[in-house]
């Protein structure tokens, strides 16, 4: 892995798209020129994103065509509005229309609550040209790789994507750590501890619960070849599929739903010296694990 190539979390959407693809094979769907941007924002005077937060279009890699889409997290946290929801639906659409892969990189703490149900639709939509991808075959990817993380909504249409590519970064759940903090009180789960966050929806744990399908370097080279190695595999929607998912997330409840520290998780997986693997990089930790056993 190169020390000089800048870490990932720390790029904006465009430079993740142009370190993941060819070199200068990214085509832009509604660029900023274009000017579409929310309704909603300008009627409440808030600043508005000349992308409403969300870069799409097209691109290779490794020579490969694919749809590629990269959330804006400086933008309203990356929360997904009208716009924003319609660009994803739309090239989703477009992947399962075509026949080609879709990968979309997540930064966003959910819906845009602006918006109010604009959002909320537009995510149900997005979940929709998805299931319509897998149906035809055609892989999704979904990449968490920043601090800001894959929360509400998108916690759940990244899992509606074939796969997930993570890095020790990246964070997932339905709810965020202040949203759970509110509701359940700081004493059940204070927000401000980074080592219970990231212990709970962080990737080293999202992987050793089998959330995560690849747990990568936060460089864009590793989370490329990441890709690059699931551009050809898709997996089935299948009544015995889910039946199985389902018999997975009932076992997983049984094991560890009374559990209060994710520590015992983690030694639970098989990872027996918790200070050296919150210490080590995605790939050493993975290997410390016995995941799926």
């Amino acid at each position: 892995m190169t020390s000089k190539s800048p870490l990932f979390h720390e790029q904006t959407a465009r430079q993740r798209i142009a370190a993941l693809v060819d070199p200068g094979s990214f085509a832009e769907f509604l660029p900023p020129p274009e000017r579409i941007t929310s309704p909603y924002l300008a009627q409440l005077d808030i600043p508005v994103s000349f992308d409403d937060g969300v870069v799409i279009g097209k691109a290779k890699i490794g020579g490969r065509k694919v749809y590629l889409a990269a959330q804006v997290g400086q933008f309203v946290g990356g929360a997904v509005g009208e716009i924003h929801g319609a660009k994803l639906t739309g090239l989703f659409k477009a992947a399962a229309r075509d026949g080609v892969p879709c990968i979309v990189v997540i930064e966003s703490g959910g819906v845009r609550l602006h918006e109010g149900s604009a959002g909320e639709i537009a995510i149900a939509e997005t979940m929709r040209a998805i299931f319509e991808c897998r149906a035809k075959k055609v892989p999704t990817i979904a990449v968490i790789a920043t601090d800001i993380g894959a929360y509400g909504g998108m916690g759940m249409l990244s899992t509606c994507c074939d796969f997930r590519v993570m890095t020790e970064h990246g964070r997932l759940g339905i709810s965020g750590p202040i949203v759970i903090e509110k509701w359940m009180g700081k004493k059940a789960y204070d927000s401000s501890n980074r080592a219970l966050v990231w212990k709970t929806s962080g990737g080293k744990t999202k992987y050793l619960l089998g959330d995560a399908d690849a747990l990568v370097y936060d460089r864009a080279e590793a989370i490329r070849d990441a890709i690059s190695g699931l551009l050809k595999k898709s997996s089935p929607v299948t009544l015995k599929a889910v039946k199985a998912r389902q018999a997975a997330l009932a076992k997983r409840l049984k094991r560890f739903g009374e559990t209060a520290d994710p520590d015992a998780v983690w030694k639970g997986m098989g990872v027996r010296d918790v200070a050296a693997g919150a210490l080590a990089s995605g790939p050493a930790f993975a290997a410390m694990a016995k995941r799926g056993k």
